[in-house]
């Protein structure tokens, strides 16, 4: 049996993307009968049931004390950090201890700060070279996507996809849509959830949408978001607060189209929309632009459609296209085809645990 420590400095109970993947992980981790899995996490109390727990103050000091102790008490065999975040607690356990180092990678936090202007150009270039040494040591690293695994794997060979996946018992096609938004016979609704952060490409949606509306105004829009002050307003738009994660599936039922609208950028490039899987698994078309590895899983016209970032005359071609309601079908089904052949998180978890297992 591998003892396992998973270290994730945050919060494990929060309606968002990052812990929401954490989570899935998680709960089938512990499932895993050659697994003994310990957390360690900011949360007060155990999040994952069956699992042992280890609150974190978020005092880094303190904390790779406690992390030490734990980890020589308890011959721990593998220790795996979710994000870089964990980046200063692995590198001292790796050279403290005897466990293998896991690092679980999604989301590339100096490219993000790069894109807000919240680093400054040295400090970028000190933090490239500090995470590629890093990177280098670790025994296992697991990235959300192909690209990034490609961009690691300069680092370290041995790098592996662990794609976002779906619970299709909690995303699929038979969910019944609530009324979070009044509907009209006869619109067609384009729906997107989520952040509304530059890089997710809000606003180039609803610019494109704006100019669609004026020739095809049977097109409605409608938004889900917790960040109400940003959420965009306008003709034939609607803006629906935030709900719970286990209410997402009634609002995206209640939608015609779905879109993932993300501009080109670093920040795209080397992650995953963890939304596209759930989207698909709704049996909805998608549309989405060809960045975020999102034209890695979706064959253009077969099972959603693609465009290019920036390009809102292709998004809207794309959009149009979808007026047919056998359309709309037809690439609906493909894609739930899709993610249940390859993507449910069951699929995605077991290469995980295959991998190590044999650390």
């Amino acid at each position: 049996m591998k003892k396992v420590l998973v270290i994730y400095r945050s919060k494990l109970d929060e309606n968002r993307g990052t812990p929401l993947r954490v989570k899935n992980i998680l709960i089938r981790l512990v499932r895993e009968s050659e697994i003994n899995l310990t957390v360690a996490s900011w949360d007060d109390r155990a999040v994952i049931s069956a699992a042992h727990h280890i609150h974190l103050a978020n005092n880094h000091f303190d904390d790779l004390k406690k992390l030490y102790q734990y980890i020589k008490n308890h011959d721990i065999d593998i220790v795996i950090g979710h994000t870089m975040a964990t980046f200063y607690y692995l590198w001292p356990l790796k050279l403290l201890t005897s466990a293998k180092i896991v690092l679980e990678m999604h989301g590339f936090i100096e490219e993000e700060a790069r894109l807000y202007g919240a680093i400054s150009p040295f400090r970028y270039r000190v933090n490239k070279i500090l995470y590629g040494l890093f990177y280098r040591n670790c025994d296992l690293i697991t990235t959300c996507s192909d690209t990034a695994a490609e961009e690691l794997s300069r680092y370290n060979k041995n790098t592996i996809s662990i794609f976002g996946g779906v619970d299709m018992d909690v995303f699929y096609p038979d969910v019944a849509p609530k009324d979070y938004f009044m509907k009209e016979k006869g619109k067609i609704y384009i729906g997107y959830a989520g952040n509304t952060r530059a890089w997710q490409g809000l606003d180039f949606l609803v610019d494109a949408y704006r100019e669609l509306r004026e020739e095809y105004p049977e097109f409605m829009l409608v938004t889900l978001t917790s960040e109400a002050k940003n959420a965009p307003t306008g003709d034939g738009i609607v803006s629906v607060g935030a709900v719970p994660h286990a209410e997402v599936p009634h609002f995206l039922a209640a939608c015609d189209i779905l879109v993932i609208p993300r501009p080109a950028n670093e920040v795209n490039r080397l992650s995953f929309p963890s939304k596209l899987v759930e989207y698909m698994a709704m049996g909805k078309p998608v549309v989405g632009s060809r960045t975020a590895d999102v034209h890695k899983v979706i064959t253009d016209g077969v099972d959603g459609m693609l465009y290019d970032p920036g390009d809102r005359a292709g998004l809207k071609r794309c959009l149009i296209a979808l007026k047919s309601v056998d359309s709309r079908k037809t690439l609906g089904y493909n894609a739930w085809q899709t993610t249940r052949d390859g993507y449910s998180w069951d699929k995605q978890v077991h290469t995980f645990i295959k991998e190590l297992t044999h650390l």
